[in-house]
């Protein structure tokens, strides 16, 4: 699949508005399209005239304001629309001439930007709002199981003070894209319909989670039900505090600040209100992007399978991130009895019902079908249990779907009466990346508990909920599996009963003691570091003081530095000298792939593999 684009200086005569479009455009692309050519002059045009095009290609060009265009514009034109590519054309203006594009594609839509324009104010920076748009098609349209336009944004928010700032966000976001769903509970539940269930399944099918953190907000069981949701499924979390309200109260938070700050009065002002929109739009795409290239992560841990060979792993050519996946005759799958291959269609984000549907109708009658004993829908949503008119095709969530393999391949998960300990706290960064630090979190947690170690941390406020929350997933004895060390200084804030019914806890008198306790009292296998404050005075950095513990005890510590913080800094000082043996045995370049790796579901089992 190929992106061409011509610049409007190829079609248009004013291009002043036209160039502020395209090089907004532009920068998205650049940023997550790998094949996109862009077309500047005549050399260009008869160059691309010569090459071979197909229906899988996306055509882009500016549409003469008089409805005059050179022939080479033309010629192409006609060579995409008889390989029955699509053809997109972009109109600046509002007269007719503009606004329909040349034959023989004079009766496609063009994207009508002096449209989209109306209701805004002209000199503010809409141009950039309305370009990016644009560009988010393109890229809906050349990785669709990463990103797509209809989106669902779920906003998380307290009514007693935070439903007029809801009400405006959510109308705004509508009419900015027309393809936004926003989820907003007192309006969307229908009278007489089970409420909860309603927020349920509209929260689980959200692609991102607008967090409205009014004063009142952190009194609400529901946001931290919502949020606590929302990060163990990787759905992404947008925060966005208002009037400075304060959260140091909250049981769980999505990082350690909000990633944008507004006063509420600013809501009722339309134009400071579209900028807002425009702000809260673009955050929610990063958000969408980042969080839909953990895909590659899984990708990359099923090829590390394949390469150990547990399994054979096929790319299949004709599709976006799709694959076969073989089996060894004398393996067992849980599946279903015998089956021997399969089919998966991987997505970054959340699959909808199209997606099903498109998936069902792409496939069905093809050789792949008939090839494969079952096809699945990989996202970290899918869900099992939900029946999709096909008993040969199933959605899976990534976890269940490689635990599945991975039991397929002989894994068998005992209490290994071993323990892991996980020293960690928010770096200082840009928020929108403090999402990273949790998503690391829940991956080393997670693999920690399913692979029979009894993880070891310090009830940091922010990670308890997670870590009992994994721990209710996927730990059969939730006492064994999860040691967590309290200063005895904070149980006045905690039901001491119902943390001991989660964890085996362990009381301290002061920080000091609780870390002695929880590093070397006993035998730990390993020490792993993420995050971490950086301090000008360095021995009050809790990175380097736990790890001095670990050392005085021989309790090798690996440092993870893709979360940023004091364990990044540590990593590369040691990267600058070359030598890790303070640390650990083990070799550098695994060392320094714990600094570089953004893939911790395959680092976290590189050294699960280490340990054994």
């Amino acid at each position: 699949m190929k992106v061409i684009f011509c610049e409007p200086k190829l079609t248009m005569i004013e291009i002043e508005t036209g160039e502020k479009f395209f090089k907004e455009c532009k920068a998205i692309l650049d940023t997550y399209v790998s094949d996109i050519s862009y077309i500047s002059n005549i050399f260009h045009m008869n160059q691309l005239i010569e090459k071979e095009s197909n229906e899988n290609d996306i055509f882009i060009f500016f549409t003469s304001e008089n409805g005059i265009y050179e022939n080479n514009i033309l010629k192409l034109i006609s060579k995409y629309n008889d390989a029955k590519s699509r053809i997109w054309a972009i109109a600046m203006n509002n007269n007719p001439e503009c606004r329909r594009p040349p034959n023989p594609v004079s009766e496609k839509q063009s994207f009508d930007v002096s449209c989209r324009n109306e209701n805004r104010n002209p000199f503010k920076n809409n141009m950039k709002a309305i370009a990016q748009i644009f560009a988010r098609k393109i890229i809906a349209q050349t990785l669709s199981p990463l990103y797509r336009d209809e989106v669902l944004y779920f906003i998380s928010h307290r009514r007693c003070d935070g439903e007029h700032i809801a009400a405006k966000l959510a109308d705004e976001l509508r009419l900015l894209t027309r393809e936004r769903n926003v989820y907003r509970d007192v309006v969307q539940v229908e009278v007489g319909n089970d409420a909860q269930e309603d927020i349920d399944r509209n929260l689980e099918l959200s692609d991102v989670l607008i967090f409205l953190q009014t004063e009142q907000a952190q009194y609400s069981s529901y946001i931290i039900k919502e949020l606590s949701y929302a990060l163990i499924y990787n759905i992404p979390i947008l925060w966005i505090q208002i009037d400075n309200a304060p959260y140091s109260n909250m049981k769980i938070l999505p990082s350690e600040k909000p990633m944008l700050s507004y006063k509420s009065e600013e809501f009722d002002c339309h134009d400071r209100l579209i900028e807002i929109v425009d702000e809260v739009e673009e955050k929610c795409f990063q958000l969408i992007m980042n969080s839909s290239n953990q895909v590659y992560n899984y990708i990359e841990y099923l090829y590390d399978m394949s390469n150990k060979n547990k399994i054979e792993l096929i790319h299949d050519n004709n599709s976006i991130l799709a694959y076969e996946v073989k089996y060894k005759k004398e393996t067992r799958d849980l599946y279903d009895r015998g089956i021997q291959k399969h089919y998966i269609q991987c997505f970054g984000r959340n699959p909808k019902e199209k997606d099903v549907l498109s998936f069902v109708d792409r496939i069905r009658n093809k050789e792949v079908y008939i090839n494969n004993d079952r096809l699945f829908l990989l996202s970290n949503h899918g869900c099992r249990d939900r029946y999709i008119g096909d008993d040969k095709i199933t959605e899976e969530n990534y976890d269940d779907y490689i635990i599945n393999l991975e039991n397929v391949s002989g894994r068998n998960v005992i209490q290994r009466n071993k323990r892991i300990i996980l020293s960690g706290a928010f770096p200082d960064c840009d928020e929108i990346y403090k999402n990273s630090l949790i998503e690391a979190l829940l991956i080393y947690s997670k693999e920690i508990i399913k692979n029979g170690y009894t993880l070891v941390f310090g009830a940091h406020p922010t990670f308890q909920k997670l870590i009992f929350d994994i721990g209710n997933l996927y730990a059969s004895d939730v006492k064994y599996s999860i040691e967590m060390h309290m200063d005895k200084a904070y149980i006045d804030n905690y039901d001491l009963e119902g943390l001991k019914e989660k964890c085996t806890l362990i009381l301290s008198d002061g920080l000091e003691e609780m870390r002695k306790k929880m590093i070397c009292e006993k035998k730990s296998e390993v020490m792993i570091c993420l995050g971490g404050k950086i301090k000008n005075d360095k021995s009050l950095q809790g990175v380097d003081i736990e790890v001095n513990l670990a050392r005085s005890v021989n309790i090798p510590v690996v440092l993870v530095g893709t979360v940023g913080g004091r364990s990044s800094e540590y990593a590369f000082e040691i990267i600058e000298n070359g030598d890790w043996s303070d640390l650990n045995l083990w070799e550098d370049s695994f060392n320094k792939e714990f600094f570089y790796n953004m893939n911790h579901r395959v680092m976290i089992n590189r050294l699960l593999d280490k340990i054994e």
